[in-house]
């Protein structure tokens, strides 16, 4: 019987400017269309949900922030991350890191194109 290999957990993480433009996406008094999120992580949740979705990884490029693993705990999603594991995305944290990256690029071209972040969830 073969052994079963347990991917490594790794960390969250995002480049710097998709986590500045997380950051604008968090309310500080009251929620808006543009700025529907508590926190960070909710935020880096729904950009990973939204490059899973459509399928799109993108490797962060220069200076990185951490995302503080409170509410997105890697290995509540390894059933649906494990079989993306490979020698490019070797932990379950790069690769939720990838899928958020391209998530925060999907969500700047729609705010880009003059829309709000909550309408992406009628799209």
């Amino acid at each position: 019987m073969g052994e079963e290999k347990i991917p490594k957990l790794g960390s969250l993480f995002v480049s710097e400017s998709a986590h500045a433009f997380l950051t604008t996406t968090v309310y500080s008094s009251e929620p808006s269309e543009d700025s529907p999120f508590t926190a960070i992580v909710e935020a880096f949740r729904f950009a990973f949900a939204l490059g899973y979705s459509n399928g799109l990884k993108i490797k962060s490029k220069g200076t990185t922030k951490t995302v503080a693993p409170r509410q997105f705990t890697v290995t509540e999603y390894l059933d649906i991350l494990e079989s993306d594991i490979d020698s490019e995305y070797s932990s379950l944290g790069g690769l939720a890191s990838a899928y958020a990256e391209a998530g925060v690029e999907l969500m700047i071209d729609w705010v880009d194109s003059g829309k709000s972040i909550l309408s992406l969830l009628d799209n």
